[in-house]
């Protein structure tokens, strides 16, 4: 139990105990805390608190408080293990706008129990709804202070997850685009021109429509996402007579190798050749020669769309479910293209990035019509090859190639 001493600068309460119960069992708990010049009674009220408090923390009830920064240090060194810098970073966003809306409300951030309390994490939700914020924004900042809850669950600093009971604003989930038809992918790479005039779509040089090429056929014939491209460097490209291939780092800090057919290689040594063929660096580059960033890569993908007179999505996520799709068509299995797109589960890749055409669909139920109903089913419209997107001249293509 706790005990009370007089000292000459006022009362002190000391305590030391071991917890019995709870994920800390067996750890020792000592401390004093001086309480100032001040009565007797007033001292063995704050004695009997402190006894209240013992008892919850000896039985596991609450477990003793724990320094916030060292705790938001010890998880970020471990998260930095299994994701990227771009994660990590976002981590540290989230979690510094909370303690930044704490420190405004006059809320302290010294311990993990204080950081969790289930009111103050609800007023903190709503405030960010109202001024700040939309729906989904919102859920995904509540779910990434969760993931944070549940490693102090884990560790632990925390008896549970405060953010199990705490309802999380809704939001529509985003239709994914449709996947490019080889047709249009052709089109689309052949419109992309140099501006004639101010008012013309298009780029504004006949490098910049070069680049943009590149980068469309390359994302076409690879499938990687665009963080993958964006650290791509020349040093993981492997090309010889028996192997064309680039490794990538994907989520999770994962390696894996991605193949590369002929047009993608064409594209990328045409981009190498137009800076000067260097044997180091970035794999793609900005007009101005820097490493591109994700924002970047899709707001140039993006800008493609002025220059055809036709509706599609473009984005470096949605040339990605379109290579998929085409990788699936052109007979290729699904346990080869989940190895190939980065996939952890088979289930993704058949949920999400395989796509359907409605001629298929009708294919698919034809037969089951009686024999005298059956009529002739229509073929399928005519795919080009998938290494003759855009024409490369031969010459340019390396014999390894």
């Amino acid at each position: 139990m706790a005990s009370l001493s007089k000292e000459k600068s006022g009362y002190r309460i000391h305590w030391k105990f071991a917890i019995k119960a709870g994920p800390r069992a067996g750890e020792l708990i000592e401390g004093s805390l001086s309480l100032g010049r001040c009565t007797k009674a007033i001292a063995k009220t704050h004695l009997r608190k402190m006894d209240e408090w013992e008892e919850k923390v000896r039985t596991g009830r609450l477990l003793p408080h724990t320094a916030l920064d060292d705790v938001i240090d010890a998880w970020l060194k471990e998260r930095r293990l299994s994701c990227t810098e771009q994660t990590v970073a976002r981590t540290v966003r989230v979690l510094n706008r909370y303690k930044a809306w704490r420190e405004s409300r006059g809320l302290g951030n010294e311990s993990i129990t204080v950081f969790a309390r289930r009111a103050e994490l609800i007023a903190f939700r709503d405030y960010r709804l109202e001024h700040e914020a939309g729906n989904k924004t919102v859920a995904s900042d509540l779910g990434t202070i969760s993931e944070f809850f549940k490693w102090c669950v884990r560790e632990p600093h925390l008896v549970d997850n405060p953010m199990d009971h705490i309802t999380r604003p809704r939001f529509e989930v985003k239709q994914e685009g449709t996947p490019l038809t080889r047709p249009q992918a052709g089109r689309l790479i052949r419109a992309i021109r140099p501006k004639l005039k101010p008012s013309d779509p298009g780029p504004r040089n006949w490098e910049l429509a070069r680049r943009r090429r590149h980068l469309l056929v390359f994302l076409l014939n690879t499938g990687l996402r665009a963080g993958e491209l964006c650290d791509a460097k020349i040093e993981d490209l492997r090309v010889d007579d028996h192997e064309r291939q680039l490794s990538v780092v994907g989520k999770g800090r994962k390696q894996r190798w991605v193949p590369i057919n002929r047009a993608a290689l064409a594209a990328v040594q045409l981009h190498l050749r137009s800076r000067g063929n260097p044997t180091s660096g970035p794999l793609f580059v900005t007009p101005t020669g820097k490493r591109c960033n994700v924002r970047q890569l899709g707001s140039e993908i993006s800008q493609c769309q002025a220059c055809i007179d036709e509706p599609m999505q473009l984005n470096p996520h949605n040339l990605r479910h379109t290579f998929a799709t085409w990788l699936v068509r052109a007979g290729c299995p699904v346990a080869v293209a989940q190895k190939i797109l980065g996939h952890e589960n088979v289930n993704t890749t058949l949920k999400y990035y395989v796509h359907t055409e409605d001629h298929e669909l009708h294919n698919a139920t034809a037969n089951l019509r009686g024999r005298r109903e059956r009529t002739q089913t229509a073929p399928p419209p005519a795919a080009e090859p998938m290494a003759g997107i855009i024409p490369f001249p031969s010459h340019l293509v390396s014999r390894g190639a």
